[in-house]
């Protein structure tokens, strides 16, 4: 296995500028803590309860990884009901989790009342999804809905968004001019789901840490799934902030619906190489979402690892970075520009932001 430097639990991102141009834009991964130890010895029956009592931000989505992945290398099929099941909780936590970041992560003053004023929008998406396991799906996308609205959500074709949305939508456009649109764009699709199984069936710490495919250094989340109808004329960063406003739109359309979506993609995959071994990765609402699980004779845990979607998004060469590269910062505050892009990329760690001035030669 080999030696990783010394990281933080934050991302580290280090950018040096002369005048207005990028000079050079440094992005070190969060060091990894490793949670999953506490899962060795356990029975695999109770993995999925401790694992969302672990990890608490999107709570649905590793839970359900977990249960994927359990099944898998038990050789237990999933009925139609769970699987609609956890298609339910999979949307209603996507619809709740771009409300929450959006509300709470956007840079600024966390005490402004423009803010404030819709905390209980946002404990009324929090407290629905927590129940939607359990819930009527008329009350949950009904409860979403109307959060999401009062939050200023645009839910149709050609609508804008109003209240806190605007406000965001406003800040983003500002950036239009000096944030641009990056040309070859590479998107984790799942296709490649079986590539990352090969991979992390390795055990290498680096994968985990800066994750990659050959050749490939990828984006995974909204902006990959809602690329292809993005407004190329508003930015790069508006454009991504459109891409989580189709997102609530789309999880609400699917939550009110009793059947699947046209074009609508896999939630869930699981797979397994051997009995005893299982797989599972989840669309999240950040982006693919890979568990990988052994487990012995006796029915224990003997290997537990997680690739979450931050590390590709935040990879030293990855799509993070290269928006940083390409960006210029011709803006009266920079710090309040990087900040925003960095929360666009919704990393589920912080990010330790350092601006310096290049010396000039």
């Amino acid at each position: 296995m080999s030696e990783l430097p010394e990281m933080s639990t934050s991302i580290g991102v280090e950018v040096t500028r002369i005048e207005d141009r990028v000079e050079e834009a440094k992005v070190t991964p969060r060091r990894q803590v490793d949670a999953t130890r506490i899962l060795y010895g356990k029975a695999a029956s109770d993995t999925p309860s401790l694992i969302g009592s672990v990890f608490t931000l999107c709570a649905a989505s590793p839970r359900i990884a977990s249960e994927a992945a359990i099944a898998a290398a038990q050789s237990r099929p999933t009925p139609d009901a769970l699987r609609w099941r956890w298609r339910r909780m999979l949307y209603a936590e996507r619809v709740a989790e771009h409300l929450r970041a959006n509300l709470l992560d956007w840079p600024g003053e966390k005490s402004d009342p423009r803010r404030l004023a819709h905390l209980p929008a946002l404990r009324k998406a929090l407290g629905a999804v927590r129940a939607a396991g359990e819930g009527n799906d008329n009350s949950l996308h009904a409860a979403l809905k109307e959060a999401a609205c009062e939050i200023g959500a645009p839910l149709e074709a050609g609508q804008n968004p109003t209240a806190w949305f605007a406000e965001l939508w406003r800040d983003a456009l500002q950036y239009a001019q000096i944030a641009p649109w990056l040309s070859g764009v590479d998107f984790l699709a799942i296709d490649d789901v079986e590539s990352v199984h090969r991979a992390l069936c390795g055990r290498n710490a680096d994968f985990l840490a800066r994750p990659h495919l050959p050749g490939r250094v990828v984006e995974t989340g909204p902006f990959a799934r809602q690329f292809p109808y993005l407004r190329r004329n508003v930015g790069l960063l508006a454009a991504r902030l459109q891409a989580r406003f189709q997102d609530i739109a789309q999880a609400l359309d699917a939550l009110a619906s009793r059947e699947l979506l046209a074009g609508e993609g896999d939630l869930v995959v699981a797979g397994s190489r051997r009995l005893g071994e299982g797989f599972a990765m989840v669309d999240s609402p950040r982006g693919f979402l890979f568990h990988r699980v052994e487990i012995d004779a006796s029915g224990a845990v003997t290997t537990y690892e997680i690739l979450a979607p931050t590390e590709w998004n935040f990879h030293p060469a990855g799509p993070f970075a290269q928006a940083l590269a390409a960006a210029k910062l011709d803006v009266a505050d920079p710090r309040r520009f990087l900040a925003t892009l960095a929360a666009l990329f919704d990393p589920c760690a912080s990010c330790d932001i350092r601006l310096r001035e290049a010396q000039h030669a």
